[in-house]
């Protein structure tokens, strides 16, 4: 990643990571399908449940952050022999916490569902469909890890080939254990929980196979696991800032769609169906991030400052343009995709796709603050990061939501509105960063492995 063209090394990296990602986010896109057709009460309930379990996710991913940005730096910088420390120390890391999210997650399910305002008649399908999920933390955080810390050394293919294979397994068993056929039970909104989870202990035993079997730039011996004081504060040093960015985006979507409840079951149900596509392309975006935090970060460790920032320049404006055509490809295709995520239910429908019709012309500039928040993190610096998404998400996007929706006449479509105008602002704070920042002249060190 320290030579060569950019734009071809931009694309080579970011090209699988997006694919990834697309994988990643093919899980719900899927599950959100085959609960679809249990009504709107399913879907409702999926809804609902989603945002509870994406703020443990958010918080935990920090760690991840911060393994990708040592393994980006440390091979950039070509200490080749601290590339196993690391990834052995953040794995540990990661497995910890995930276990103490599961049982936290377990034991507030209850109390957090009804604080969001969840209607009665969806609280237990919503409740039982997160607690098989939170079961699932550990391998899920596990594979999330080692995905991006292989992303980081440059095995970004096998990366994409594990997802994808994770995805289709998830595919050909949601049905089964939705509707019970075979000799599988019919379990219902649960089935599409458990599907996952199992798709996700199979992708993470075959990239622990992969790093135990010596064919990975990456190696898990036994004496590295040993916990490493030194390293461990130096990680939680980069990862808490991306954490609470991550949570921070991640409430405000949970409070965005506690907005939308209060105008009721149809409100939530809308809000759900007409989001699955932009955390669908919004997914591409999180890749181009991490490919750039990858590429910036490679070049920050080799001393090429000045090819870091044309990387990351260069990154916004690919992501800009892709994205922007992306979007207008989908406005003529929008009520086609609402009706097959909500078959049957035409007021969802109809709701969905006005949320649609507002965000997809604006794809491109949502991309924009994500390239260059990647291009932050790579460079060591994630607090940065972490006070633009701040800004973007308490001074923009939930003023605008609340105003809108409950100052005028609007109603919900100010929730579908606050979307671009947030992410434009965001685009603005960050473009500003990245011309007058100190963010370029960071540089991220490592503990020596012991």
């Amino acid at each position: 990643m320290t030579e060569g063209p950019l734009p071809r090394i931009l694309l080579r990296v970011a090209l699988p990571i997006t694919i990834t990602n697309l994988a990643q986010a093919s899980f719900d896109i899927v599950n959100a399908v085959w609960v679809g057709r249990l009504g709107e009460a399913a879907i409702a309930a999926i809804t609902a449940s989603g945002p509870l379990f994406f703020v443990l996710i958010s918080l935990g991913s920090g760690l991840s952050t911060a393994g990708a940005v040592l393994i980006a730096q440390n091979a950039g910088a070509k200490r080749f022999d601290r590339l196993d420390h690391v990834a052995a120390q953040t794995l540990l890391m990661v497995g910890l916490m995930a276990l103490a999210f599961t049982l936290a997650g377990a034991a507030t399910v209850g109390p957090l569902l009804r604080l969001i305002g969840v209607e009665p008649a969806i609280h237990d399908l919503a409740a039982d469909y997160l607690a098989i999920r939170y079961v699932g933390m550990v391998p899920m955080f596990g594979f999330m890890a080692l995905q991006a810390m292989l992303q980081a050394v440059g095995e970004v293919r096998f990366a994409m080939r594990v997802q994808i294979g994770s995805v289709i397994a998830n595919a050909l068993l949601d049905p089964l254990l939705i509707f019970g056929i075979g000799p599988f039970p019919e379990m219902g909104v649960p089935g599409a929980a458990l599907a996952t989870v199992i798709a996700q202990i199979g992708a993470l035993l075959v990239l622990l196979h992969h790093l135990l079997s010596g064919r990975s730039s990456l190696h898990l011996r036994g004496h590295h696991f040993r916990p490493d004081p030194a390293h461990i504060r130096l990680a939680l040093s980069l990862g808490l800032p991306a954490s609470i960015e991550q949570a921070i985006r991640t409430f405000s979507s949970l409070l965005l769609m506690a907005l939308a409840a209060s105008f009721g079951t149809l409100g939530l149900a809308a809000y759900g169906v007409g989001s699955r596509p932009l955390h669908f392309w919004f997914t591409p975006m999180i890749g181009l991030s991490i490919a750039t935090a990858a590429v910036v970060g490679q070049n920050i460790g080799a001393g090429l400052t000045a090819r870091a920032e044309e990387a990351a320049r260069l990154s916004a404006w690919l992501g800009f343009a892709g994205m922007t055509l992306v979007g207008l490809a989908h406005l003529p295709f929008v009520p086609t995709m609402m009706t097959a995520l909500a078959p049957g239910e035409p007021d969802v429908i109809a709701s969905a796709s006005t949320f649609a019709y507002i965000y997809f012309p604006f794809l491109g500039v949502l991309t924009v603050p994500q390239a260059l928040l990647g291009a932050f993190r790579g460079a060591g610096s994630p607090s940065h990061s972490m006070l633009i998404s701040i800004v973007m998400q308490w001074m923009f996007q939930m003023p605008a939501a609340y105003l809108i929706a409950f100052g005028t006449d609007w109603g919900i479509l100010g929730i579908w509105w606050s979307y671009p105008i947030a992410n434009a602002a965001a685009a603005l704070l960050c473009l500003y960063w990245f011309r007058h920042g100190s963010w370029r002249h960071r540089l991220t060190t490592v503990s020596t492995e012991k």
